[in-house]
């Protein structure tokens, strides 16, 4: 062997010292992670025996929960159908799992009467996906209908005037010169004899037009609407994009399709401050306390004047409105997707329409077998599928005590599909409210919330679809057409989505009934709702 040189055995010695150094800071940091792992896991698993004593079925795995069911469930629309299928195996209460973290569901009418009323201990989400569009700003935290807190309860209270009954009758004559117009200016050029119409696109041109006669002054909202209701489904179709693994999320951050959609909320909200701007300069030159009663963007401003809140908050709550509206078209589509299966229902419907034109405010109360078709379409079809809230503190609920930091979802797709409440309650039966709205003292009928965060705009809900019913209705006869693709009410969101129409045939009637409207604010008469 051959002698080593001069500090070669040094150099050995260094080397062999430094890759035994690296092997221990390996070995140290995969005994680091390991602990760390075992201690969440643990850590975990005795957060999951807080709920032990609360039925529900058995998880696909410890990691991903029920991830693996709900997630098959929605690639076959059934997402809301699995919880119907646990409600009937647990009963009203149960618990699921989203991952590792357990999540309390509940359709017991005492529970949701709870939920409600105490707007404490159940609170709204913070990550709510419309709140913001991949860090762009949507309709924020503060909004009359996401928000939470005393701002917002000052805003509901100054609001609530504004969509009071008796105020809903000075802006009803607005209204009906809108569905006259839109009937002249953007339906019948679009209808020959025979032509056939996406009821969904045709409903969200309707109601996006909606806020123009409200106060919304601008040139697309008053003039071009179906660019509005386009723009607010391109919003809803992007958002789900923000939910889902890294991957998808990370793959769809860099596409055309995010920018674009990102700028048309930028361009929206621009659009909405150049409007309050227009409207503060409106109000300056009024010598009044109060807005005027049917300028919903005034009362907007005053709202959030109350609350101590800025024009970003009253730019939030236009997009806000802008959302709601889109949602009774969703709430129509739904309906025709229903009445394709109805014919007699449809029959009897028209009907009652071109028997009872509608002249003034109280004329709308000789509509009551449609309002009938709408309340049961509200049923089986609701826009708000199901809800979450978060409990602040530990609580009982349906007999069980549910500790508190803890994620609590209920839905009144399931709810309004519970035999016990609802009779045959997968057939569309309008007949079910003839005497009177079932089932709402007992919270198991709500599709437009209750108490505290009942719905403001429910009355205004209900004027709107029945006048864009008897428009439509009294000038067109409508019969439905087959399609590749089924209609489909896609239960996977939060909110109604549609998918695949409904496609509808429009033929013009030649006789109409949507005549000579008038106004008669004191009519004493109100609709039912």
């Amino acid at each position: 062997e051959w002698p080593l040189r001069p500090g070669s055995q040094t150099i050995v010695t260094v080397a062999r010292d430094k890759r035994e150094s690296k092997m221990l800071l390996f070995v140290l940091l995969i005994g680091v992670v390991t602990f760390y792992n075992s201690f969440d896991t643990i850590k975990k698993w005795l957060y999951q025996q807080k709920f032990r004593h609360i039925p529900g079925p058995p998880v696909d795995s410890f990691s991903k929960g029920h991830g693996a069911t709900l997630g098959n469930a929605k690639k076959d629309n059934a997402f809301l159908e699995t919880f119907l299928h646990w409600r009937s195996l647990y009963g009203n209460t149960f618990k699921f799992f989203i991952k590792t973290r357990p999540v309390i569901f509940s359709v017991d009418p005492e529970v949701l009467r709870e939920i409600c009323q105490d707007v404490v201990n159940f609170i709204k989400v913070d990550h709510l996906p419309n709140r913001s569009l991949f860090g762009q700003r949507i309709t924020g935290t503060y909004s009359i209908l996401t928000g939470g807190g005393q701002e917002w309860a000052i805003k509901r209270k100054v609001m609530s005037s504004f969509f009071a009954k008796q105020n809903m009758k000075v802006l009803f004559p607005k209204l009906v010169v809108l569905m006259d117009s839109l009937l002249e200016k953007k339906i019948k050029p679009k209808v020959g004899d025979g032509t056939v119409l996406d009821l969904h696109e045709l409903y969200t041109m309707i109601f996006s037009a909606i806020p123009g006669v409200a106060g919304f002054e601008c040139d697309m909202g008053i003039n071009r609407p179906e660019e509005i209701g386009k723009i607010i489904n391109i919003f809803l179709d992007v958002i789900p994009n923000q939910l889902g693994n890294l991957r998808k999320i990370w793959g769809f951050q860099a596409s055309s399709m995010k920018k674009d959609t990102v700028q048309m909320v930028i361009d929206m909200r621009t659009m909405g401050k150049e409007m309050i701007s227009e409207k503060r300069k409106e109000l300056q030159l009024m010598d009044e306390s109060e807005p005027p009663t049917n300028d919903l963007l005034a009362w907007l401003i005053k709202a959030n004047d109350t609350a101590g809140l800025t024009d970003e908050e009253v730019t939030d709550d236009i997009m806000t409105v802008y959302l709601v509206m889109d949602n009774m078209s969703k709430q129509l589509g739904s309906l025709f997707i229903y009445l394709i299966n109805y014919p007699e229902i449809v029959e009897k419907l028209k009907k009652e329409i071109r028997e009872n034109p509608i002249t003034d405010y109280r004329s709308l109360s000789k509509l009551r077998y449609t309002e009938l078709v709408i309340l049961e379409s509200l049923r089986l079809a609701p826009v708000l599928l199901r809800g979450t809230r978060w409990l602040n503190k530990d609580v009982t609920v349906g007999g069980y005590h549910v500790p508190g930091d803890c994620q609590f979802q209920y839905s009144q797709y399931v709810l309004h599909r519970i035999e016990e409440y609802w009779p045959n309650p997968r057939e569309f039966i309008p007949e079910r409210f003839e005497h009177g709205v079932p089932n709402v003292e007992s919270f198991s009928y709500f599709p437009f919330l209750a108490g505290a965060r009942a719905c403001l705009g429910k009355h205004l809900a209900m004027i709107a679809m029945k006048l864009t019913l008897s428009m439509l209705l009294s000038n067109f006869e409508l019969t439905p057409v087959p399609t590749e693709t089924k209609p489909e009410i896609v239960q996977n969101m939060a909110v109604t989505r549609l998918k695949g129409g409904p496609f509808y045939q429009f033929i013009p009637n030649q006789s109409t009934g949507y005549v000579n409207v008038t106004n008669e604010p004191n009519s004493t008469q109100d609709i039912q709702v």
